[in-house]
């Protein structure tokens, strides 16, 4: 039997989860790289630096529900590729691994091996390659998996489907900007931040990030409107540049009055979309006298971005000689 692990960062389903989800986030080597000296105290450090923040998260949790959506939302976005590959004759059944909270990739794999599940896809919902996300989830799934075939669907970062739904979500947006400001508005696009030196390293996020935004920017005719900017830094290190807040703040000091902030490295929505993006950045946009300010909604359900996911674990599936 065929299934389809669907791969995700996790999210807390409660405040009482916040601790523990960022316990769980900081001991992981591949998203805290500290190096192999470090390895040894990596989950003393997680726990203090889990403690220390907890109250701030709890906070901005607190004010998108109490919980993260991206579990149920994730577990909607495989149900609806498995459709969508029934569609095209291949029947698989759906599951959902999560980093850092539930369901982990364990009992992700102990639910596969009860269902007698003999073959895996593995399809993160990242669409952009990195060893702190995509990389880390293959690690975690395939150990877990081990005696079940899996095949992976690396990045899609400018796969069809993907690039006509973000294309669709900031048409969406320009629409709610005023009719004068729609054709000459700033589009932001804002990925999540990612420390300088693992791209030093060879991380291929960046490239694939800047090939994202490339495709639509042509698609849409964007030209120089486009701008690629990155949110949620944690810690000292110096980050991707520049932030969102930064380039908010240059946006306005040019005499911008509308903005179109694009979410491009999340496939829903999480924290980093519902708070930092529609609570904290619109508040600081509005402070520096942009008073139109629109964001495109994460891909999420859109029909090209489910068939297109789809698409690529039928011709991964074919490529095996599984169906």
């Amino acid at each position: 039997m065929l299934g389809v692990v669907a791969l995700n960062l996790g999210g807390p389903d409660s405040l009482a989860a916040v601790e523990p989800f960022l316990r769980n986030l900081f001991a992981d080597p591949d998203l805290i790289q500290l190096g192999w000296w470090a390895r040894p105290v990596q989950p003393l450090l997680a726990r203090l630096i889990a403690h220390r923040r907890a109250a701030f998260s709890r906070s901005a949790y607190a004010q998108i529900g109490g919980r993260s959506p991206i579990r149920d939302e994730s577990l909607a976005q495989v149900q609806a590729v498995i459709r969508a590959m029934a569609a095209a004759g291949v029947a698989a059944q759906p599951y959902l691994a999560m980093s850092y909270w539930h369901p982990f990739p364990a009992e992700t794999a102990a639910a596969m091996r009860a269902d007698g599940i003999t073959r895996a896809l593995l399809l993160p919902l990242y669409p952009h390659r990195s060893r702190t996300t995509s990389g880390s989830a293959f690690r975690t799934i395939e150990a877990a998996l081990a005696g079940i075939a899996t095949a992976r669907v690396e990045g899609y970062a400018t796969a069809p489907g993907y690039i006509e739904a973000l294309c669709d979500r900031i048409t969406e947006a320009l629409g709610q900007l005023p009719e004068l400001e729609r054709a000459t508005a700033p589009v932001l696009f804002s990925a999540h931040g990612l420390p300088v030196d693992y791209i030093r390293r060879g991380d291929p996020y960046l490239d694939d990030v800047r090939s994202t935004v490339a495709a639509v920017t042509r698609r849409l005719g964007l030209e120089s409107r486009s701008q690629l900017a990155f949110q949620s830094r944690v810690g000292r290190q110096r980050w991707l540049a520049p932030t969102t807040e930064e380039a908010l703040d240059a946006l306005a000091a040019a005499g911008h009055r509308a903005v179109v902030l694009v979410p491009v490295s999340f496939t829903g929505e999480h924290l980093e979309t519902l708070q930092e993006i529609d609570i904290l950045y619109r508040e600081r946009a509005a402070a520096r006298g942009i008073i139109s300010f629109a964001r495109a909604r994460a891909v999420g359900y859109h029909p090209a971005f489910i068939s297109g996911l789809a698409t690529l674990l039928v011709s991964t599936a074919r490529d095996r000689d599984w169906v």
